[in-house]
């Protein structure tokens, strides 16, 4: 098994009708996301999202690269939590 990698702090999110908080604390996770998120709602910026992500699970970007993609996906979405 693949060590995780760790983003340097937690991306929170709200997902599903029932607004579940998930917290994504890696770039794996972030990819796990990824992988469910809803059809409908990919576009551009989930695509450019993906690809950064990708890249750091292929150590091609950093971490702090794919987590600033990942979040604001995230806030484009709506789904963001902020602390």
């Amino acid at each position: 098994m693949t060590d995780r990698i760790a983003f340097e702090s937690p991306v929170k999110l709200q997902v599903g009708s029932d607004k579940t908080l998930r917290t994504v604390k890696t770039v794996e996770g972030a990819c796990e996301v990824l992988i469910d998120w809803p059809h409908a709602r990919r576009g551009p910026v989930y695509q450019s999202t993906r690809e950064v992500v990708e890249a750091a699970a292929a150590g091609k970007a950093t971490p702090a690269e794919a987590r600033e993609a990942f979040a604001g996906l995230a806030a484009h979405a709506g789904v963001l939590v902020n602390d």
